[in-house]
């Protein structure tokens, strides 16, 4: 049930523009943030009540409410739904608001409220981690018509197609999301992943993976020992980790890299590489632009999938670009390569 309330907040008179022509819901995953996001729903709404004269608080009850939440909010009309949480909420949010490929209204725009663990998407988006000024993009930030990816996956129960907003992978990193998917978190979102990476990195056995990478340039065709590829529309995951540096969601273009696996001494030598925008220099690094990834799996073995932080089936898989598809409201910046 939506939890807005008419306005009756005491608004400062140093609190700058309020936005009174658009209608915003926020959907809350309160379970975000370690729990920190449901015991702040009092706050959040004397904040949304300076920012908007018009908005909506619901909280999602269970794993996919969200993507329920967003598709009724889309349908009735919203200017603005603002996931609130961290990029597991965002990747719901989004898939609510698109249907066979495409906006559900065009007129609705996405955008973020952080308060997860991983929290990514937002640094792609430039948006600041304080509710306060997080608020305030959602009500002056610019719109701009953005990039999604669609992956056509397997699962147990068959082929299935979700759309990503920021970052999906195959190899090693499904198997890190999967790990950190299934902690507690309680250390913060780096400390987590960090932890389930190097867990990873001892561990994961490679897979054998052919490629078919469709870009600017042509075809190009991959197979060989995989560690982790990453399928770029953002530039975050991880919890920091630039695996898409220079790279744009309204380009119509994937950053796709590619690692084959090395000795854990190398490994722990490039690990600094996951962060600092340079993935594309470590040993046995390739990376490319494309327009669509097809991958699957040649030794016979499965290799796990994650979109967006979370676990979602294996391969074979397609992943292609949706060229700006869905409007999304930030505060951006250019980074150059």
């Amino acid at each position: 049930m939506p939890i807005g309330e008419p306005n009756h907040f005491n608004r400062q008179s140093d609190s700058g523009a309020r936005n009174t022509q658009e209608k915003i819901r926020l959907i809350v995953n309160p379970r975000a943030g370690g729990g920190r996001a449901g015991g702040q729903i009092e706050t959040l709404k004397r904040l949304t009540n300076r920012a908007f004269e018009q908005w909506e608080i619901t909280k999602t009850e269970a794993p996919g409410h969200a993507t329920h939440l967003a598709r009724e909010a889309a349908e009735q009309g919203f200017d603005i739904v603002a996931a609130v949480g961290g990029d597991g909420t965002c990747h719901e949010v989004v898939n609510g608001l698109i249907k066979d490929g495409k906006a559900i209204r065009k007129q609705t725009s996405f955008t973020v409220i952080p308060f997860g663990t991983g929290s990514d998407l937002v640094r792609s988006l430039n948006i600041p981690k304080r509710t306060e000024e997080a608020l305030w993009i959602a009500a002056t930030g610019l719109s701009l018509p953005s990039d999604l990816g669609m992956a056509t996956m397997t699962t147990e129960e068959g082929e299935r197609s979700e759309v990503f907003v920021n970052v999906a992978g195959f190899g090693a990193n499904g198997e890190v999301a999967h790990l950190t998917n299934q902690s507690s978190k309680r250390f913060g979102g780096t400390a987590t992943f960090v932890s389930a990476t190097l867990k990873t990195l001892v561990s994961y056995q490679t897979r054998r993976v052919a490629l078919s990478i469709e870009g600017p340039e042509g075809t190009i065709e991959w197979e060989d020992e995989l560690l982790s590829a990453f399928v770029a529309n953002g530039h975050y995951c991880g919890s920091g980790m630039l695996v898409g540096s220079g790279g744009s969601m309204q380009d119509g273009l994937f950053d796709v890299s590619v690692l084959k696996p090395s000795s854990l001494v190398q490994q722990a030598v490039d690990f600094r590489r996951l962060y600092d925008g340079t993935l594309h220099k470590a040993q046995g690094a390739s990376r490319t632009e494309a327009r669509s990834v097809t991958a699957r799996a040649t030794d016979g073995h499965p290799v796990p999938i994650e979109l967006d932080g979370e676990s979602c089936g294996t391969l074979p898989a397609r992943f292609e670009v949706l060229p700006k598809t869905l409007t999304m409201r930030g505060s951006w910046v250019h980074r150059s390569k």
